[in-house]
């Protein structure tokens, strides 16, 4: 665990987050386009799996370089250390076991909010654990907003286009995709303005805070992914408990 004193944790958590979205686009299979005749099509797992490989190794060459300050060092526990990086194993063994059942967004929302709440944290402690049951609960809360949101805007868009009530274009891809990508930013941005005061540091306890920030981080991170995996490039996600 020395390895974890200089060196921020941070970038470890996208190198495993990195490797957990490989394994499961891999897990996926590929799929090329019917008709292809002149095998042109690389198939549908090429984009996100050198999409994985380019984070993972963003990932590592930060985490080997990004070191703390001397200070931060000089103040490290090892045993908040080795809590933090037993908490990472544990949740990504879950990850790729709850995939199936639980489907994409969920368990992706909840290890995203999991390791980013308690990396602010800076360790794992019995007290911040009802904290950090009520924020994986809003994480998921809004980012069901957002995601259902979206869905009917997708819907809709597609479903016009299809009978003819707008114009053809609309309800191609990659204008639904832009069109709910812009519209579920700035509701994201809406809701983080009118929260964030409330939620401020000064006026909540500290984990209170960290959760807040996770909550927010982890909603929009795991929308963007499905909006641009799904929605513009058409790879499969596992839908799991989300069928609508």
């Amino acid at each position: 665990m020395t390895l974890f004193r200089t060196r921020k944790p941070l970038p470890f958590v996208f190198m495993v987050v990195s490797i957990l979205y490989f394994i499961y686009v891999i897990s996926l299979g590929s799929s090329t386009m019917i008709g292809d005749e002149i095998g042109g099509d690389p198939g549908g797992m090429m984009l996100p799996l050198v999409l994985s490989i380019f984070m993972f190794v963003a990932s590592t060459i930060l985490f080997l370089t990004d070191k703390k300050p001397q200070e931060a060092v000089q103040n490290s526990r090892g045993t908040s250390e080795q809590r933090l990086f037993l908490l990472t194993l544990i949740v990504a063994i879950l990850y790729v076991a709850a995939m199936r059942p639980l489907g994409f967004i969920i368990t992706t929302a909840m290890l995203v909010f999991t390791l980013i709440f308690f990396y602010l944290q800076g360790t794992v402690v019995r007290k911040d654990v009802a904290t950090w049951a009520v924020g994986t609960v809003a994480t998921l809360a809004v980012l069901l907003a957002l995601y259902s949101i979206g869905r009917v805007i997708s819907r809709y868009l597609l479903l016009s286009a299809r009978q003819g009530r707008i114009p053809q274009w609309l309800g191609s891809t990659g204008v639904v995709a832009g069109v709910v990508l812009v519209i579920v930013l700035v509701l994201y941005y809406l809701l983080y303005k009118l929260t964030r005061t409330r939620f401020h540091h000064e006026r909540v306890p500290v984990a209170v805070s960290h959760a807040f920030d996770a909550c927010m981080i982890s909603a929009i991170t795991t929308e963007l992914i499905y909006l641009v995996f799904r929605q513009m490039f058409l790879v499969e996600l596992v839908p799991g408990l989300i069928t609508w």
